[in-house]
């Protein structure tokens, strides 16, 4: 299902796949469960993922598309992966900046330059968002401790592109309503603008921030 997801046009998974650029070696920052990485992951991709969470880790495991998978603190262990002197054509993460304090975040791009060959990629939401109670999901680590401005990134030399109507998908946007009509009709009204949104990422709940080296 998260394969076929990615090829719906202007969904999150779809311009990840585009965004991508085909890397032969990956590494995936806060990987989850794997199942964003199983939606967009090629067939040769060589897939290393790195997460804290041990149930998560567990599951990804069990996707069958990592070749290596590390349990640790996020920064901590792409620290290490610094002084091993490792490198991938993409250094990925996404929607997973927001959970680490920004001192951290700002250690975790530092550490991303020096990790990638060809490109990074970073996909958090534009400015602070509490994190849903129902997103949760008995998580601890999935609280929200920063937020991240489009400038946080122009500023490091990322192009930035949008994702998701800001009034649509903010913390009390009409994405969150429980009337399902409301919900419906949003979801489409965003989804109809996505093309606009990607270039016009002041417009969006989301962040899209792509490096080349």
């Amino acid at each position: 299902m998260a394969k076929l997801i990615s090829f719906i046009p202007f969904v999150y998974s779809w311009y990840l796949r585009i965004l991508a650029d085909s890397p032969k070696t990956v590494l995936d920052m806060g990987c989850g469960d794997g199942t964003l990485m199983e939606g967009i992951a090629g067939e040769n991709w060589r897939i290393t993922g790195i997460d804290i969470y041990e149930k998560d880790i567990s599951n990804a495991e069990k996707k069958g598309i990592y070749e290596k998978l590390i349990k640790g603190d996020l920064v901590k262990v792409v620290k290490k992966l610094v002084t091993q002197k490792q490198k991938y054509d993409l250094v990925f993460c996404s929607q997973v900046i927001e959970h680490i304090t920004k001192q951290e975040g700002e250690k975790l791009l530092d550490l991303s330059e020096k990790l990638a060959k060809k490109r990074i990629y970073f996909g958090t939401p534009r400015g602070f968002m509490r994190q849903p109670e129902v997103f949760l999901k008995g998580n601890p680590y999935q609280y929200h401790k920063s937020g991240w401005s489009i400038k946080d990134f122009t500023s490091s030399g990322y192009r930035v592109y949008g994702i998701g109507f800001n009034p649509v998908w903010t913390e009390k946007g009409l994405g969150r309503s429980k009337n399902k009509l409301v919900f419906l009709v949003a979801s489409l009204v965003s989804y109809v603008l996505a093309p606009i949104i990607f270039f016009a990422p002041e417009l969006a709940s989301g962040i899209m921030a792509v490096k080349d080296k």
